[in-house]
This record gives C-alpha cells, structure tokens and sequence, in this order.
C-alpha cells in the first residue's frame, strides 16, 4: 500500500456568502486539490476535523 499525499497548504476560496459556496483549495504531494464546499458540507468538515483534533481520538 502506497503513503498517502502529505497535507502542505489549505485555504477556502469564498466565491458567493449568499449561499454560502466557495472552494476548499488543499495542496498535497501530487499537486493541488480544489473541492467545492457549501455550508452543509462545509459545517460536516468541521465536525469531522473537531472530531479528529479531540483528546478522545
């Protein structure tokens, strides 16, 4: 089984507030990643990193 990519950079590009809808851009060992998010996949990240970063993990 192959190493998976290593994280290096991440932002989100907003593009529209109103709904909220933007671009989660992350940079990775093969080059860059770009996902669209709104706010319901966006708020499921958060929750999946808040997730990952608690002691209990």
């Amino acid at each position: 089984m192959s190493e998976p990519n290593k994280l290096y950079q991440s932002e989100i590009i907003t593009l529209h507030k109103a709904p909220l809808i933007g671009t989660l851009c992350l940079e990775c060992d093969d080059g860059q990643i770009e996902v669209a998010l709104n706010r319901a996949a966006a708020e499921t990240l958060q929750k999946v990193i808040a997730r990952f970063l608690s002691p209990a993990a």
